[in-house]
């Protein structure tokens, strides 16, 4: 089995692909479970498993243009790590599909946006200052983004500080508590994005319950269904320029990993279906 590559849908070249997979396979300030910088080769291992047909959007991925361009040296600092994202991404003329890797890796690509929202589906808020003296800890990457993007929508929170509560009413971001959507669904959010025409979409596995992703490195229970982000990207998928799937700890029965690869799969599906 070759695990170099994202399934056998990896047809085409960097330069010319509509959606470029690379892995960020950077865990430096995870707080909990480290690991995830095994999580880009054990999502790709996961997705051979996977059939290259989506059922939900009725599109063969055979059909897509897709690249894995391989993983991202992360030997070095923060700053050297994300200089080579940076110069990785200037290659990329495609949509990024991006394999953490901690969340910190999703400010790397963000910083290479324009224009755009956070989307994030997240069990925390992540809007630290700093965390461990470190102001690109993993607990502060939606802080960081938002001093990049338009703004930031949070969904699927149940765990963070009464500070990074009150920061996010007093800064305009909309956070969406995973028991406000279990309750009343997403509705609200999918109305509140309507008009968002370029969407960075960052996929936390922790945003989804631990008996669904329990391969993560801080789980917290009462989450979300993986369900829940299906029909989102059924909405919006059209209107994403980047995604990601990020704190993955690949765990022993494949149950994680296989989730995220199949995101990465109902994603692709998702966009090429409406745009190509």
């Amino acid at each position: 089995m070759h695990i170099d590559s994202f399934f056998a849908t990896s047809n085409s070249s960097v330069s010319d692909a509509d959606y470029i997979i690379f892995g960020i396979p950077y865990d430096a300030t995870q707080s909990f479970k480290p690991g995830s910088r095994f999580a880009p080769t054990a999502i790709r291992e996961a997705s051979w498993n996977l059939e290259s047909y989506s059922l939900y959007f009725d599109y063969n991925l055979d059909f897509a243009r897709i690249a894995d361009g391989g993983n991202i040296n992360c030997d070095g600092s923060f700053e050297e790590v994300s200089e080579r994202v940076s110069k990785f991404m200037e290659d990329v003329v495609g949509i990024p599909v991006v394999l953490g890797g901690e969340h910190s890796v999703s400010y790397m690509v963000a910083r290479n946006l324009e224009d755009f929202t956070y989307l994030v589906f997240d069990a925390h808020f992540d809007l630290r200052e700093g965390f461990d003296s470190n102001p690109y800890n993993h607990a502060c990457t939606s802080r960081r983004i938002l001093e990049v993007a338009d703004e930031v929508i949070i969904a699927g929170v149940r765990s963070g500080t009464k500070e990074e509560r009150e920061f996010a009413e007093n800064s305009g971001i909309e956070v969406y508590y995973s028991w406000d959507l279990l309750e009343y669904g997403f509705d609200d959010l999918l109305d509140s994005i309507e008009s968002k025409d370029r969407i960075y979409l960052s996929v936390d596995l922790d945003a989804f319950d631990p008996a669904f992703a329990p391969g993560v490195s801080t789980p917290e229970p009462f989450g979300l269904h993986p369900y829940d982000l299906v029909k989102v990207l059924d909405e919006i998928a059209d209107r994403v320029i980047a995604f990601d799937v990020v704190e993955v700890v690949p765990d022993l029965n494949k149950v994680t990993q296989t989730l995220a690869a199949k995101f990465v799969n109902e994603f692709i599906a998702a966009n090429a279906s409406l745009n190509f």
